[in-house]
């Protein structure tokens, strides 16, 4: 029979075509059609991944590196991708399955043959090192390329993502990498710790430098207190002995004037002694014809018992190669001296 019904899925894009032009496209069509006039090309509206695994590649310092990724890539121009690729569907499932992966290989090989010529020209400027921590820079680079890139338009493709899953280097080159990377790491360990005890000195020596600077300070602190304490010291010795010059001066002052006063005592007694002597002479002068027992006499009548009794030993005393024995008991003493 040739006329048949069909009805693809939303996610198939189908264009129906009869004596080389496209009478009908679009998503998951249905419709009859005549096997004997009609065509069909159906295209996948669905995304595809395809991985790449790339051990050949060169660095800038000549190591070889193997780089793996994945890209997720859709048909954005149906047009342009039946041109380029077969998509025939003839209504046999299994025989447009074949077709489809041919297809799918065909159009994957084509974005890996670009992104290997990528890849080698953006890994080419790198270094080893550089090269193994570049993935994310890598992988922004690969897409804007591939974007860009006129063979992709022609296929009528669209990159969607792409995604680098490593970047690793030879075993042996790996080996020495480790080995540089682990005696970088000493290296650094030991700068670490020379760092830290210079640290450590250069904060001993900044303290040590505190210390030395607050002890001078102190020391000057000390010698301006010494030279303040003599300064004040001598200052009190000048009062001192300003004060003592001017009790000194007073001393002699006082003693001036006491040798004056000595001398006008002394010439005031000489005056006094001279008219005594001056009274006595006169008064002498004036006893001098009166006779001794008329003195005596006038001398006792003015003397107390006591006075006579003292004056009648004295006379005693005067005549006492004329007297024997005189015995003088303390009772008459006691009674000779009563009132």
């Amino acid at each position: 029979m040739a006329i048949k019904y069909k009805k693809f899925e939303p996610t198939e894009y189908v264009m129906k075509i009869r004596r080389g032009n496209v009478i009908q496209q679009g998503l998951g069509l249905s419709f009859f059609y005549n096997t004997m006039t009609t065509s069909m090309m159906v295209l996948p509206a669905t995304a595809f991944d395809t991985g790449f695994v790339y051990d050949d590649i060169m660095t800038s310092d000549f190591q070889k590196i193997n780089v793996q990724g994945d890209i997720s890539y859709t048909i954005a121009d149906y047009e342009k991708a039946a041109s380029m690729v077969d998509f025939s569907y003839k209504g046999i499932k299994k025989e447009y399955d074949n077709i489809l992966f041919e297809a799918k290989q065909k159009m994957a090989k084509r974005i890996m043959n670009l992104t290997k010529v990528y890849i080698t020209k953006y890994l080419s400027t790198k270094n080893i090192r550089e090269a193994i921590v570049s993935a994310d820079e890598l992988a922004e680079a690969l897409k804007a390329a591939l974007k860009t890139d006129e063979t992709i338009q022609e296929f009528g493709l669209q990159i969607i993502a792409i995604s680098i899953l490593g970047i690793t280097p030879q075993p042996d080159t790996r080996r020495a990498l480790e080995a540089a990377t682990r005696e970088e790491i000493l290296k650094q360990q030991d700068d670490a710790v020379y760092k830290r005890r210079n640290c450590a000195i250069e904060q001993e020596r900044a303290i040590k430098e505190n210390e030395l600077n607050t002890e001078i300070k102190i020391a000057e602190k000390e010698k301006e207190k010494h030279e303040k304490n003599m300064e004040t010291k001598r200052m009190m010795q000048e009062k001192q002995a300003e004060l003592d010059a001017k009790k000194i001066a007073n001393d002699i002052r006082l003693e001036e004037e006491n040798r004056k006063l000595v001398d006008l005592q002394t010439e005031n007694e000489k005056k006094k002694s001279d008219a005594k002597a001056y009274d006595s002479e006169v008064l002498l002068g004036t006893f001098a014809g009166v006779d001794t027992e008329i003195i005596k006499a006038l001398a006792v009548s003015g003397m107390d018992s006591r006075s006579l009794i003292a004056k009648a030993f004295v006379e005693i005393g005067d005549k006492a190669d004329k007297i024997g024995v005189l015995n003088v008991s303390p009772d008459l003493l006691e009674t000779l001296t009563k009132n």
